[in-house]
């Protein structure tokens, strides 16, 4: 029975004799930002948790608690609709970039309301060799036959459209819509598409 209140006071103390690591992230090396091959963008390069009072909080005071910063609110924009009979502007002067997404994968960036890239897109198709055999406005996505030469194994895809923060995505998906299509040929399909954009 000795034993169980000597074994409770060694597990208690025991918590005290650990060395305190909790401040060695001052040490830490600060690294220069990431820079970019060359033709590649960022799609975002803002600090989104900056610590505040960075300069203050370096002379450490137990009594000067930290308050994590609140991320920010996002707030939901209402669409610009194009009106029926408007014409649709020229996309030479929208910003169009193809890239790669935070996985390395080929996408397309359109810097404009959906409605506009939804159009630009489907003029585009319409002027390559992939067949749009359906499409979905609300879903975001042409349902197209792609040719041997792309070098996909089906010979179905999905251009998926997707609203982001920065404009409109546009990605190659399997037919199914499960998943991207290999990066190769998502790719070749891409580059044929941005070509007539």
């Amino acid at each position: 029975m000795r034993i169980l209140p000597v074994l409770f006071i060694t597990v208690l103390t025991g918590c005290s004799l650990l060395p305190d690591k909790t401040l060695e992230y001052r040490q830490a090396e600060v690294l220069p930002r990431m820079t970019l091959p060359e033709g590649m963008v960022s799609l975002s390069g803002d600090d989104m948790f900056a610590v505040p009072d960075a300069e203050r909080r370096l002379a450490y005071d137990k009594d000067d608690r930290f308050e994590v910063p609140k991320p920010p609110e996002f707030s939901v924009v209402a669409e610009q609709q194009p009106a029926p009979d408007a014409p649709l502007p020229d996309a030479g002067s929208t910003r169009i970039v193809l890239t790669k997404d935070g996985n390395d994968y080929p996408i397309i960036m359109i810097y404009t309301a959906f409605p506009w890239a939804w159009e630009y897109v489907s003029k585009a198709l319409g002027e390559t060799d992939l067949r749009v055999d359906d499409r979905s406005r609300e879903a975001g996505i042409f349902f197209v036959k792609v040719p041997k030469s792309y070098g996909l194994a089906e010979r179905e895809a999905q251009i998926k459209l997707s609203h982001t923060v920065n404009g409109v995505q546009v990605a190659v998906l399997n037919s199914r819509g499960s998943a991207l299509v290999e990066a190769e040929p998502g790719l070749a399909i891409l580059q044929r598409l941005h070509e007539k954009l």
